[in-house]
């Protein structure tokens, strides 16, 4: 089992495979609200305008593709399972059986699923995973039949569909990813400070997005530069040029005729055994999960 690590989206690196995430503040481990009582967690889900409207050019790199080009989603499937909740002693207070898919392309926050009447206190350590689906998960609005049976019968955790442009220039693909990986020690920063997980206060309800990031797969880095200087940006370039047969669809197995070794100084793979494009675009895929917004979680390759 390999652990990765992942920063947001912004600014500096995007994508930290690192293997521990260190002791982050979280205040009382114990009841937050000096009252007792319970509350409520209800999860959710959102892909964001990137997903949900496109990824746009931006030649500073700061919020689209360095290299002009557009990316707008037509699918963006993506399968939750095993959500849990627990306390700092690892107490489970909660836990997800099953699975639900969801196309995040679909406008707006979606509900994953509530738990009712947990005890006031922090929990701490939050996970939840993104796997393949199943013949008896259950299936959100807006999920084409088609393409969930597509998931069951090649066991894609997640599975993408979009067409990139830039001027006359247009390709499409369908990218589907038979992986499984786990999303742990999540959290998030809440007012100005790093929370681990969350706290249920007293006869109250918290929502907790599991967010989607659908820029993630055009990262040009596995890991943050140690120097803020030098940036993570989108790029679709290489991507592009992989085309080999000229036919306007972009394949994985196109991706992995692409040896990275040929794009040294354009990506960075941060010592990780990516050999190829579609090598590396995999590994991306593993940290399309994020939590509450900008949050993010050790990710554990399954």
């Amino acid at each position: 089992m390999t652990q990765l690590k992942f920063r947001g989206r912004y600014g500096v690196g995007l994508v930290a495979l690192l293997a521990g995430l260190g002791a982050l503040g979280c205040g009382d481990n114990g009841d937050p609200t000096g009252s007792g009582g319970v509350g409520s967690v209800s999860f959710t889900t959102w892909g964001e305008e990137y997903i949900e409207d496109e990824i746009p050019p931006d030649p500073e790199g700061q919020s689209g593709f360095i290299d002009g080009w557009t990316v707008r989603y037509e699918h963006f499937l993506v399968n939750f399972a095993d959500i849990t909740v627990a306390d700092e002693s690892g107490a489970t207070a909660a836990n997800m059986s099953g699975s639900k898919l969801f196309d995040n392309h679909v406008p707006d926050v979606k509900s994953i699923i509530g738990f009712d009447d947990l005890p006031a206190k922090a929990y701490t350590k939050v996970s939840y995973q993104i796997a393949p689906p199943t013949e008896a998960g259950e299936v959100a609005p807006g999920v084409d039949d088609d393409l969930r049976q597509l998931m069951i019968d090649e066991g894609y955790s997640v599975y993408v569909e979009a067409t990139a442009t830039r001027d006359d220039e247009e390709l499409h693909y369908a990218w589907g990813f038979p992986i499984t990986t786990r999303y742990v020690r999540c959290h998030s920063e809440q007012g100005g400070r790093d929370e681990r997980g969350f706290v249920i206060r007293n006869n109250a309800t918290l929502e907790i997005q599991l967010t989607t990031h659908g820029d993630h797969l055009y990262y040009d880095r596995l890991q943050s530069s140690p120097d803020p200087t030098v940036p993570t940006s989108l790029r679709f370039d290489a991507m592009a040029g992989a085309d080999a047969d000229r036919d306007g669809e972009l394949t994985l197995d196109e991706l992995d005729g692409v040896s990275m070794a040929t794009l040294i100084g354009t990506y960075e793979r941060s010592g990780l055994d990516a050999r190829t494009l579609r090598e590396f675009v995999t590994e991306l895929a593993r940290t399309v999960g994020h939590f509450r917004g900008e949050g993010e979680c050790d990710v554990e390759k399954l």
